[in-house]
């Protein structure tokens, strides 16, 4: 039978992994009862050569993203991290009481519950006013590298630990001056709308302090709240206040990365790589900052020498994380994005499979006593068309985090020289031999 047949060809370990491989990457060849019940030999190849390294995206979009990342932190793998925000602020209406009395002005961050890194420490946030308007690109997007310049006085200069778990929301006190400034210009009707508060206020920049240790997830509707008080109100619980609220439509992370003195120095262009040979036998993988594992996969021609005739069941690229880079506040997805790119590392499209769906790669086995995550990714689909295709020869394969354009995870995978056979860098085929001749 068909099952028993892979049960005796395949290691136990990753017997599962085929089976739901098959199921998930199937094409559209029939697999009938009289076909199970033939002398149909299932052969299980995983010598097919196959090789990793890692490059570098020259930019990520990262308009309108769901978070905002904050913070800065060092990795000893990856080097420093750093994500600002560059925000303009914006309110329907712009008009204060004549008697109205300027109290304090503060920044209210809104967590998203995501944060990457140590949150005990003290972090350090430095607030300017931007000096240009902030406008996406020319073609319509901000992009991780896009920065605009700014006043180097800052508007605040803060210190707090953050408790992104225990807490819903961030509140920076910043300086009387600033937010006197701002009340006074609204009150005495030097700003009555958008168009004039922009004029005088074209947004501001968050600059997270260089030893500051985490990098925190903040949702785009925080705001910058003036707090006010009226003289005639009797038993006021809480001040009046006024807020701007951070316009998502220009407001988006600027995230960099210092890489001296890590493997990924040499990557100046985004054709530059670096194999897995030079970089402790493994691949790298960092969101934000456009980190990724580039795999070189050959066509199929091998299989033209496999007697008799048959077909394709599933292919999966198998890559396994080594777990001992990771922890509880440095956490891996449980699923990655895939692209195909050409020979220079310029995406041509998502990988999709046979269903038409988009293929991620995800877990098919896990093990906490060997430091072992392994991901299996679907490539059946994505094989037979580079085989087919005039160009399939400079088609390759791109590993990104799943929240690439708005989250900073990074991951080590190890490679085709993994010095345990278990955790190399490998394609899975299950291949069908039904007539032989």
């Amino acid at each position: 039978m068909f099952t028993k047949c892979i049960q005796m060809l395949c290691p136990l370990g990753v017997l599962l992994l085929l089976l739901t491989s098959c199921a998930q990457d199937d094409s559209s060849f029939p697999v009938g009862e009289d076909w199970v019940e033939s002398d149909t030999r299932v052969l299980y190849i995983d010598t097919m050569t196959v090789s990793s390294s890692t490059f570098k995206f020259d930019s990520v979009q990262v308009s309108s993203t769901d978070r905002l990342l904050l913070g800065a932190y060092t990795d000893p793998i990856f080097g420093k991290t750093t994500s600002k925000i560059y925000t303009q602020l914006s309110n329907s209406t712009y008009t204060l009481d004549s008697d109205a009395v300027f109290d304090s002005i503060a920044l209210i961050l809104n967590y998203d519950d995501y944060f990457y890194n140590d949150t005990t420490q003290v972090q350090r946030l430095k607030i300017h006013e931007v000096l240009q308007d902030i406008k996406a690109t020319e073609d319509g997007y901000f992009y991780n590298t896009t920065s605009f310049n700014y006043d180097e006085n800052t508007v605040g200069d803060v210190q707090f630990v953050p408790r992104p778990i225990d807490e819903d929301s961030l509140h920076l006190r910043l300086d009387d001056d600033y937010g006197q400034l701002l009340f006074s210009e609204i009150q005495e009707n030097e700003i009555n709308n958008a168009d004039e508060f922009l004029r005088y206020h074209r947004g501001l920049l968050l600059d997270p302090g260089g030893d500051n240790t985490t990098i925190l997830g903040i949702l785009p509707t925080s705001t910058l709240r003036i707090y006010y008080s009226l003289p005639n109100e009797v038993e006021v619980d809480e001040s009046e206040s006024f807020d701007m609220t951070f316009n998502s439509s220009y407001t988006f992370h600027n995230i960099s990365s210092e890489r001296d003195d890590t493997y990924f120095s040499t990557l100046e262009e985004q054709e530059d790589e670096v194999a897995s040979s030079a970089t402790n036998m493994m691949s790298y993988v960092q969101g934000g900052v456009g980190l990724a594992t580039r795999i070189d996969i050959p066509n199929l021609a091998g299989l033209d020498y496999i007697e008799g005739k048959g077909t394709l069941l599933s292919v999966n690229l198998v890559i396994s994380l080594n777990t001992a880079t990771e922890s509880t506040s440095l956490p891996a997805q449980e699923t990655l994005s895939s692209y195909i790119i050409d020979q220079k590392n310029v995406a041509l499209g998502t990988l999709y499979d046979y269903e038409g769906s988009e293929a991620t790669a995800s877990i098919a086995a896990e093990s906490d006593e060997f430091s072992q995550r392994t991901y299996a990714l679907p490539i059946h689909y994505f094989l037979d068309e580079k085989r087919t295709d005039s160009n399939g020869d400079n088609w390759y394969l791109a590993l990104v985090d799943p929240e690439n354009n708005q989250s900073v995870n990074r991951y080590a995978f190890f490679g085709e020289h993994a010095a345990d056979d278990d955790l190399k860098l490998q394609i899975i085929l299950i291949y069908a031999v039904y007539d032989d001749e």
